[in-house]
Parts: structure tokens; C-alpha cells; sequence
């Protein structure tokens, strides 16, 4: 009973946060954060999963990387027309400035996305594929820390790591974005 009314006390407490958060949010705004929230959502759900805390479940790592490849790529850099940065929006103008980083930086989230379905069947803590070139994990066109250039990842690769490495990668191209094109929260 008393897990229940937790959950339900955190679960009341995260709606409240969200409608909060997007406040004043409309139209193209209000669109990319609900897909943000959900890309949120899937890394949220599935770190316990990818850290060991909870057993491993293929089915939901395929849906987590469904979720994540279908807010990613094309899809997330149509939500962000240049003049989109009205004050509800997190985005940062540098997004517009640097267009050629952010869109790079969608791709790969799709890219990456899309190993992490592939790598659905490596559990986490499996063997690495021999050899394995850490470089080629991190980058791809220009760097996703923001400044110079690394090797392009090779999808495959990523594919034939464990899911829990190619998890990290995800959440690091997510950070990676967010720390150079989301503003702060107040």
C-alpha cells in the first residue's frame, strides 16, 4: 500500500511538473516538448534496466528505442523552425546559429536510436566486439561535445555492443545536445 501511494504521489508530482514546465507552451513549441518529455520518459524508464536494478526485458528495450528513433532525426529538427524561440521554449539560439551541429546531432540520435534496437539481443554486461575503437562511439560530422571533429560511428558496431553501452550513447547524445542548445530552467 504503501509503494502504491508513493508511485501515485511521485506519478501526481511529475504531471504537475510537466504541465508546469510548459506552460504558456503552444503550437510547434508545445509539440517539441511533449516529444522531448517522451524521449525523457524512455531514458528515465529504462536506466534502471541498463544499470542492472531491474531484469533485463528485450521487448522493452525495443520499444523504448522505437520511441526514441521516432522523435529523433528529421522528425525533431522539423520541430524547430528558425523564429520557434518564444519564451515558453528551452531552445537556444544557438540551434539556429549552428543549424548544421543540431541537425547532426538529431541524426545520430536517430542512428543511435536505431543500434539500440539493433543491440536489443546483447545483454547488458555482454562481451564487446573485438576490436573496439572508443573514438568512433562519441562523434560523428562535427564533435556532439561542440567543437572539432570525430570520426563518423559506424552503426554496425554499435549494433554488436552490449545494450547497456550503446544506452550510454544515447543518453550522452542527449546530454550532449541539451548542454549546448537548451537553456537553463529557471
Amino acid at each position: 500500500m504503501k509503494k502504491t501511494l508513493a508511485t501515485l504521489t511521485a506519478g501526481g508530482l511529475l504531471v504537475a511538473t510537466l504541465a508546469a514546465s510548459h506552460q504558456g507552451a503552444t503550437g510547434i513549441v508545445r509539440e517539441r516538448m511533449d516529444g522531448m518529455v517522451a524521449m525523457r520518459d524512455t531514458v528515465r524508464d529504462l536506466a534502471p534496466m541498463m544499470r542492472g536494478r531491474t531484469e533485463y526485458a528485450r521487448e522493452a528495450v525495443l520499444d523504448a528505442a522505437a520511441a526514441l528513433e521516432r522523435h529523433a532525426g528529421e522528425t525533431m529538427t522539423a520541430l524547430f523552425p528558425e523564429g520557434s524561440d518564444d519564451a515558453a521554449s528551452y531552445a537556444r539560439a544557438e540551434i539556429w546559429q549552428d543549424w548544421e551541429t543540431f541537425e547532426a546531432m538529431a541524426m545520430r540520435m536517430e542512428v543511435v536510436a536505431g543500434a539500440l534496437a539493433e543491440a536489443a539481443d546483447n545483454p547488458p554486461g555482454s562481451a564487446m566486439p573485438e576490436p573496439v575503437d572508443n573514438s568512433t562511439m562519441m562523434g560523428g560530422g562535427p564533435s556532439m561535445m561542440g567543437g572539432g571533429t570525430a570520426t563518423e560511428p559506424d552503426p554496425e558496431m554499435l549494433a554488436q555492443m552490449p545494450v547497456d553501452r550503446v544506452f550510454t550513447v544515447a543518453a550522452q547524445v542527449c546530454s550532449a545536445c541539451h548542454t549546448q542548445f537548451r537553456a537553463a530552467r529557471n
